[in-house]
């Protein structure tokens, strides 16, 4: 055989193993096994949320995130050319974000006084030198004709917002002892009840979260899944959407609200519904406008 002939042959030896080689690093990896040949069941790794940290105010978020958030003052109107709006982004995608001081003490007193009639804070008694508790967590409602002050939270509501509050619901105040907390939930309507209760304001479209009262430890409001936490602030309101553009849902929304460690706590919610805001946000299909046109129309 001559020497052309081995050359020839040595470069088909030489492929047929490197092709060997490929296969063989391309097989997956073989599962464990146990000393009497039993395969050993795979670690699975599962991510959770970071409540404990989130709540305890821990948790940095990565820079590739706080890089994009910003502050601005807000001046989308004339009210608020004369006294713009202090913003704080918080979430870009979905929106999160905290109007700064927008609430004044005179009008937090004035929702305080209104709750008297409902609210029970927990102390001593006067028959007796021991403290007596109830529950740590009560609520009332106020609408707009009860007193002229949440009116004009109505209407600061709106500015802010830029939303209509024709169909949101009434003001709710929130008050805390220590012990009180939120497990996750979300704002939108999940229930048929819900839904044949607000057939007429539809589903709720945003909430705005106002904080009363200032907090040394504990009862942060939290979103897990978009790793934000905010420090309860007096006078700040939180607002963000429940829904997705498509007017669906949006998991990534569900909030708690931190126990709270010391003192007590104040704050209040109002939701805002779809109905009048049709215009003002309005939904949108998921994918290219492009593909809902028929291909003959194209």
């Amino acid at each position: 055989m001559d020497r052309a002939h081995l050359s020839s042959a040595g470069r088909w030896a030489w492929l047929l193993g490197f092709l060997l080689l490929g296969l063989f690093l391309g097989q997956p990896a073989a599962q464990d096994t146990a000393e009497d040949g039993a395969p050993q069941p795979k670690t699975v790794k599962v991510r959770f949320d970071p409540y404990q940290e989130l709540c305890l105010g821990t948790y940095e978020r990565s820079a590739a995130i706080t890089s994009q958030l910003v502050c601005w003052y807000d001046a989308r109107n004339l009210h608020s050319v004369i006294g713009p709006h202090k913003v704080e982004l918080l979430s870009l995608q979905p929106f999160v974000g905290i109007f700064h001081d927008v609430i004044h003490d005179t009008e937090i007193a004035k929702l305080k006084e209104l709750g008297e009639a409902y609210i029970k804070q927990s102390g001593v008694t006067n028959d007796s030198w021991l403290p007596v508790y109830y529950d740590n967590h009560q609520t009332f409602t106020l609408h707009d004709r009860d007193h002229g002050v949440v009116e004009r939270f109505t209407r600061r509501i709106e500015r802010m917002t830029g939303l209509s509050c024709e169909t949101a619901e009434p003001l709710k105040v929130i008050y805390n002892e220590v012990g009180a907390f939120r497990t996750s939930d979300i704002d939108a309507i999940r229930t048929p009840e819900e839904r044949h209760k607000f057939a007429y304001a539809g589903d709720r479209l945003a909430t705005v979260f106002f904080f009363m009262s200032d907090v040394e430890e504990g009862g942060r409001l939290i979103f897990p899944r978009l790793r934000v936490s905010i420090r309860p602030r007096k006078g700040d309101a939180v607002f963000w959407y429940n829904l997705k553009e498509t007017g669906d849902a949006d998991d990534r929304m569900r909030y708690s609200v931190c126990p709270l460690k010391e003192d007590s706590k104040w704050t209040a919610k109002k939701i805002i519904h779809t109905r009048g805001n049709e215009l003002r946000k309005p939904c949108q299909p998921t994918g290219n406008i492009l593909s809902l046109v028929e291909p003959s129309a194209q």
